[in-house]
């Protein structure tokens, strides 16, 4: 999305992206989309923006202005309840809550006078990955070389201090969003006053950052990073600070947030936000680790009568990105503005975090995040669909009574059978320590099931192969053996289970010198698997119909087992 050629596509696709949405209208819904006023050319640059917007959601837009404020917004409230919208969500094409014209709409939107509907707010651009993809692009446009570099973002339109420290938390959160994608030296933020290019203090703060950036020996790139004043090329805001950028040597385009494709498809999220979801326009992404042909055939193949009910695109992967793009891509042409991906792993810390940061649902990757494997920081896919993501087995009934037929399947003589789940297990002690508590809570479920089916087998046991850290799994190999050799005892059998997603395993490679049952089936395929996803699926459209906004904010922080083991 960093050229002219991906620009095209994105537009395309945003066209693409909207022309499904409209299948999801909500026809009592009304959009009525506020932006500052900022002279004829970006206003204009909204217009253009909102028309896209326009002809696929009921919409209207308003701009804010110091003097007749209630005027405007009146007239486009009247716009909507003409169509016969029963409530209103205000998508707010802001920055930060604090500017004054934010608040001043959101004062008067939020009384009686202009309209009797119920009015909902929607959160301002500074909340959205969106908007940090925007700066990705607009510092790939100037920056040659950011560890030679600072960086310096440039908002508009505090009109006293308390609005200005806001604006700038608000922008530097956005900042923050990128940790790790750039090797800045500094990152700075500058909030000029309501008065724009023309704010003396201002101009002398940009100037001492810029300064003080040079006589470190670095170059100076600067962002306009908001919706500034544009009356025309010539009086804008990025031409009156043009004259102090270049003195000091500064890499700058001038160019603030608008245009960009992005902020049609945040006012194509924030809108699918607030309308229903159902198996019409839920998308799903299935997810497990991944193998070879036979492998993922076979977990293809689990979940075939789910097709006909779902849309369903696969991303078999450790929460690859690019893959779970092309999924994402391959779903909304097929119709879908709500996409959920589900994580088919035995934990569900498992890939959360990275997997959430690709979806932006999580704002940073937390303590160490992908880092930690060298590979830099994930993409986040660019979309105006609503993002969720879901998975992992834990101690779930249905995965031990799945497990429980498996054993069954193979059994001559339950009481003189022993059976004994292996799981993958994870480096760290800590996550180990939780899979054997949920492999404890599944046999003790499976011994309880068998005995009210009348099956009463000798015993039930469990353990971790750990297989892949040669360093530490050798004690474990060895305990699956003894368990297996004592199984033997007084003429018993033992009965090795896969406690997988699906086959797998590796009880031929550590324990074919034994005698014992087995035959590598796990999880899926199987009618209870089949049960498990659609709960996943069901727990998804829960989550978006739930009357609250889908969150792009951080969630909890990262599990530290989550880097730590490759289960399946």
């Amino acid at each position: 999305m960093h050229s002219q050629i991906v620009q095209k596509w994105l537009a395309a696709l945003f066209m693409t992206l909207i022309s499904v949405s409209a299948l999801a209208q909500h026809s009592e819904t009304g959009f009525l989309v506020i932006a500052p006023d900022r002279g004829f050319m970006g206003n204009q640059e909204i217009r253009d923006i909102h028309a896209s917007f326009d002809e696929h959601y009921s919409t209207s837009l308003s701009f804010v202005t110091p003097e007749e404020t209630d005027r405007f917004l009146k007239e486009g409230i009247e716009a909507l309840e003409k169509e016969g919208v029963n409530e209103l969500v205000v998508l707010p094409l802001f920055v930060s809550d604090a500017h004054p014209l934010y608040k001043l709409a959101s004062e008067r939107l939020s009384g009686q006078n202009l309209t009797e509907l119920p009015v909902q707010f929607a959160e301002t651009m500074s909340q959205s990955y969106l908007a940090a993809e925007i700066l990705v692009d607009r510092v790939l446009e100037l920056s040659q070389n950011s560890k030679e570099e600072s960086l310096v973002l440039v908002a508009t339109g505090a009109s006293n201090q308390e609005e200005k420290e806001a604006i700038k938390a608000d922008v530097k959160r956005v900042l923050n969003m990128n940790h790790g994608f750039f090797d800045f030296d500094e990152e700075a933020v500058v909030v000029f006053g309501d008065t724009g290019g023309r704010s003396e203090n201002a101009q002398k703060e940009l100037e001492k950052n810029l300064a003080s950036i040079n006589e470190k020996g670095f170059t100076p790139v600067v962002i306009p990073f908001d919706f500034t004043q544009k009356l025309d090329d010539m009086m804008a805001f990025s031409s009156r600070i043009r004259p102090t950028v270049h003195k000091n040597g500064a890499l700058y385009n001038g160019r603030d947030i608008t245009p960009h494709e992005n902020v049609e498809l945040w006012l194509a999220k924030q809108a699918n936000s607030y309308l229903p979801v159902n198996k019409e326009n839920l998308g799903v992404i299935f997810m497990p680790h991944g193998s070879d042909y036979n492998w993922n055939r076979t977990m293809m193949d689990a979940i075939d009568e789910l097709r006909d009910d779902y849309m369903i695109e696969h991303a078999f992967s450790m929460g690859d990105a690019d893959l779970i793009e092309k999924a994402t891509r391959k779903l909304e042409k097929r119709g879908a503005t709500a996409i959920t991906v589900l994580r088919i792993f035995s934990l569900e810390s498992s890939f959360k975090s990275s997997t959430e940061f690709t979806l932006g649902l999580r704002e940073s990757m937390g303590h160490g995040g992908m880092m930690m494997h060298g590979m830099g920081m994930p993409k986040r896919v660019v979309s105006s669909s609503e993002f969720y993501t879901t998975g992992g087995l834990e101690d779930s009934p249905l995965f031990a009574e799945a497990l429980l037929d498996r054993a069954i399947g193979l059994s001559d003589n339950p009481e003189k059978e022993t059976v004994i789940l292996v799981g993958h297990g994870t480096r760290t002690e800590e996550g180990n320590a939780r899979w054997l508590k949920n492999l404890e809570s599944i046999t003790a479920h499976m011994e309880k099931t068998a005995k009210e089916k009348g099956y009463n087998f000798r015993d039930f046991k469990f353990e971790n192969w750990r297989e892949d850290w040669p360093d530490i799994r050798d004690k474990h190999i060895a305990n699956v053996r003894k368990m297996v050799t004592e199984a033997q005892k007084d003429g018993g059998t033992a009965i090795v289970v896969p406690a997988r997603t699906t086959q797998g395993g590796h009880a031929q490679r550590w324990l074919g010198d034994l005698e014992f049952k087995h035959n590598g089936e796990g999880f899926a395929p199987h009618p209870l698997f089949v049960e498990w996803v659609e709960g996943l699926i069901q727990e998804s459209l829960d989550h978006f119909n739930n009357g609250e906004k889908v969150s792009e904010g951080a969630t909890t922080l990262r599990s530290t087992s989550e880097s730590s083991h490759h289960d399946h």
